[in-house]
């Protein structure tokens, strides 16, 4: 069905028809001017908006809209976590171009509504437009969290330990196996990392154990890879910091297809974007404790670094030596002249 056969709105109509019920912490929903709630008493706002643009951050003839949906909202997601904030609601925006036909929303919103009920979120509002060739997304994201817990990109210190959940390059390394082969018929290991590209879970129950036990000094998530997302933690908290490359880590299928390519693992993980996990610095005292956490996640957590003062610059260490850090550079979009390999 084409969208021109039920206008705008019918189309906001058949969303609200499909969305779950609201908890009574919404008063107005879907249907107004704007959207009412409420926040719970003695916690602070926290919110976060992103804007996905068809063919820069994605290809539909790669995601299905079903993924896409899961997707737009992920990444949101996952820089509440980064805060160790708990979401709360969303609002969406869409320009969709006369290609998309109805069944497309009704997928991408199918895997929208999935993500946001796995999280405890809300679809409280947005807007809807044509757009004359591509699709663009925006969501914003509300949540909350007490003003003493909430955790930002500013507060490493020199001596800290540096930590990442889960495992890095997955996502870069999926990006790679899309553009390289299409989609043919992928071994395991493939699929995963594909996975891993299409379908991200943002760690946001590891950003709040970690923001209630007051565990970290300084946390965000890692979307544009792990040197440049750390670059912008030492910028934050004016300090340099060094990074172990045998420590950094990999996924099994990560290293068992870098292993057969001849190439670097620690390379990928390093500048590879949209893994949407997260890089966080500790006190020293703090270590066993965080491993113990760790234990409790299905991702696991790793001690890759630690903490410099600023005048020591960031520093990745190999078995050789310091790594030249131009190689190891994520996701600019303005920058020029390279395409957007992780975007």
């Amino acid at each position: 069905m084409e969208l021109r056969e039920i206008g705008e709105f019918g189309l906001i109509a058949r969303i609200q028809d499909r969305l779950p019920d609201l908890p009574s912490s919404v008063f107005k929903g879907i249907g107004d001017d704007a959207g009412v709630a409420s926040l719970t008493p003695g916690r602070d706002l926290v919110s976060t908006v992103d804007l996905l643009l068809e063919d820069v951050h994605f290809d539909l003839s790669v995601i299905s809209p079903y993924l896409l949906g899961r997707k737009s909202l992920a990444v949101n997601l996952s820089d509440i976590a980064a805060m160790g904030g708990l979401p709360r609601f969303t609002l969406i925006s869409m320009a969709v171009p006369p290609r998309i036909r109805v069944e497309f929303i009704d997928d991408f919103f199918r895997g929208f509504s999935e993500m946001a009920q796995a999280f405890g979120v809300s679809l409280i509002g947005g807007d809807t437009s044509s757009s004359p060739d591509r699709l663009f997304i925006s969501v914003t994201l509300l949540g909350e969290g007490r003003k003493d817990a909430l955790v930002y990109r500013n507060g490493a210190r020199a001596g800290d330990d540096l930590y990442v959940t889960g495992t890095l390059g997955d996502s870069l390394m999926g990006l790679r196996l899309v553009q390289r082969t299409g989609r043919p018929t992928l071994a395991p290991e493939e699929k995963f990392l594909l996975s891993r590209h299409l379908n991200p879970t943002p760690r946001v129950k590891e950003g709040q154990a970690l923001s209630e036990k007051g565990l970290a000094t300084a946390m965000i998530d890692i979307s544009d890879g792990l040197f440049s997302d750390l670059s912008h933690i030492c910028t934050e908290s004016r300090v340099g910091a060094t990074i172990w490359t045998n420590r950094i880590p990999q996924s099994p299928a990560l290293q068992k297809l870098v292993s057969a390519s001849q190439s670097s693992g620690w390379q990928l993980a390093l500048k590879g974007g949209e893994d949407y996990e997260l890089l966080f610095a500790a006190p020293p005292g703090k270590e066993s404790e965080i491993i113990a956490l760790g234990r409790q996640w299905d991702c696991g957590v790793t001690r890759i670094g630690q903490v410099e003062p600023q005048t020591s610059g960031i520093n990745i260490l190999d078995e050789n030596g310091p790594v030249d850090p131009e190689l190891l550079k994520g996701y600019d979009h303005f920058a020029r002249p390279s395409p957007p390999e992780n975007s």
